[in-house]
């Protein structure tokens, strides 16, 4: 393997494809002669944060497991300082070297690399093309083995790593993470002003750190007025947190705007806020983004707001309709059992609700009976295919849950029932509404559908025949059912003012005569 080894490295680099393989073949064939000698190196963090121009604790770990000829010549920390060890290694024999050393002053934070710059219509903004491809960021915090196996001299780079012990798990790894002093966040990425001019929202600092001690500052747009009572924090321990309330009043005209805060700490601004992916299916990762939420003002006019809500797979819809001024009840099933429905204008069913919930089958005579005493019911979508399908009931007429969909966020949109209400009342709905859009404009549309339903929208993918099953209407008796495909459920919690108001509207539609 070593002759292998030096074969390949002497090979003449003529061109930048010889250059690529050579370097990918080095490392895999250095992968193999470190399995083939039992040799296992490690470098981890007595803790999983970092900071920058703050002292790490770091253990460097070597074992050779086979008879081999292995000689460890030194360890270097953070591409700063060596220990020099020129010791042959002994089989099975643990070797632990433990140091302390300042991280550099200036280092970047631990974020993917594709997440650094702000996205554009669907696309990554990276800062070198030589980044792409990478599933991973570079090690900043790394150790190097120099070592000697069989004559052959190998510099190994290791990331420095965090591992605990967990009494299910056992072992458990994480990356380490360079973070900022200190982090903040707003409790909501997105604020909804319509039924009010100011909102109390809240923000939260967390120290990465001990001994945090800084200033809030807020950046407002301009027409907006943003207050606080005190802008100073202390945090003494690390992952301490502090909640600091400001009051915003909305600007009269502006719909779209971005408030930003940023924290003054020792002279220098850190605007970072953190978001933690933590899943047993996939590795620990962390997002860095710039502390800030949306700020929209909606001219939504609203009738009900007396609303029922049937939680689904998960989503943020209930939530968004609070922001706007709805009283929502999360309908248990306990609730649907003894509740009497009357008191709702209208009852919401979450994103694939029919699909996750066996018990809505129970509660059908229920919801019809409803809707046929004047309300309305609006489900979201549901999927229908072999994994997941719809097993109970969901409306009065018959109709299918197809797969169409309209994945293009900029896809034309065509009214072909101008005169509905759900068009027209209480928010005259116009072409601008489905401006800014994001992702897709929705999924899982209607087909086959009853003669008693009606339909308000066309659109379609390119190349593809128009849908107009985004959107399905069926008076019942007093009220009404819908069924919507479009993806509010998206669009609410990114603040898309038309999708608020064509939601509304769905709430809103009039009883029958």
């Amino acid at each position: 393997m070593v002759n292998i080894y030096k074969s390949i490295q002497s090979l003449d680099e003529k061109n930048a494809t010889l250059k690529y393989w050579k370097t990918l073949k080095l490392k895999e064939t250095e992968l193999l002669l470190l399995a083939c000698a039992g040799l296992f190196v490690e470098a981890s963090a007595a803790n999983y944060i970092a900071i920058a121009g703050q002292e790490l604790a770091i253990t460097a770990q070597i074992v050779c497991r086979n008879k081999v000829e292995v000689m460890m010549n030194k360890v270097s920390y953070l591409n700063q300082l060596d220990t020099i060890v020129s010791s042959s290694l002994k089989q099975n024999e643990l070797y632990t070297f433990k140091r302390k050393e300042k991280l550099a002053n200036v280092i970047s934070y631990s974020n993917p690399y594709w997440l650094n710059q702000k996205a554009s219509n669907g696309r990554y903004q990276v800062s070198s093309i030589s980044l792409i491809g990478k599933p991973e960021n570079d090690a900043q915090a790394k150790v190097q083995f120099d070592i000697t196996i069989a004559g052959l001299n190998l510099k190994i780079d290791k990331s420095i790593i965090y591992k605990s012990t967990d009494p299910v798990k056992g072992e458990v790894y994480r990356p380490l993470e360079i973070l900022p002093p200190a982090t903040v966040n707003f409790t909501e990425k997105v604020i909804v002003f319509s039924d009010s001019p100011s909102k109390m929202i809240q923000l939260v600092i967390k120290a990465n750190t001990t001994n945090v001690t800084g200033i809030l500052k807020l950046n407002a747009p301009s027409g907006w007025t943003v207050k606080m009572k005190n802008a100073e924090f202390k945090l003494v321990a690390k992952d301490e947190e502090v909640i600091i309330d400001i009051e915003i009043v909305a600007g009269e005209k502006a719909e779209h705007a971005v408030l930003s805060a940023s924290l003054l700490i020792d002279g220098k601004t850190y605007s970072k806020s953190i978001k933690r992916i933590e899943y047993d299916h996939i590795p620990y990762q962390i997002i860095l983004s710039d502390a800030e939420t949306k700020l929209i003002n909606v001219d939504l006019k609203k009738t009900g707001v007396e609303i029922g809500y049937i939680p689904g797979a998960g989503d943020d819809v209930a939530a968004c309709l609070k922001q706007v001024g709805y009283n929502v009840t999360i309908l248990t099933d306990e609730l649907l059992v003894n509740e009497n429905l009357s008191k709702y204008n209208a009852i919401v069913t979450g994103v694939r609700a029919y699909n996750t919930n066996d018990r809505l089958q129970i509660h059908y005579s229920k919801l019809m009976e409803y809707i046929k005493n004047g309300g309305n019911l609006v489900v979201q979508y549901n999927t229908n295919n072999r994994i997941g399908p719809v097993v109970a009931k969901i409306a009065p007429y018959p109709f299918t849950i197809s797969r169409d969909r309209v994945t293009d966020e900029f896809a034309k949109v065509t009214f072909t029932n101008k005169e509905h209400s759900v068009l027209n009342s209480p928010n005259k709905i116009n072409d601008n509404d489905f401006d800014a859009w994001i992702q897709e404009r929705g999924i899982y549309f209607a087909t086959e559908l009853d003669k008693e339903y009606q339909t308000v929208f066309d659109m379609n993918d390119p190349s593809e025949k128009p849908s107009n099953g985004s959107v399905i209407v069926a008076k019942y008796g007093k009220g009404n059912f819908v069924y919507t495909g479009l993806s509010f459920f998206r669009e609410l919690p990114a603040g898309v003012p038309g999708a608020y108001r064509l939601f509304v509207n769905l709430l809103s539609i009039p009883q029958n005569k």
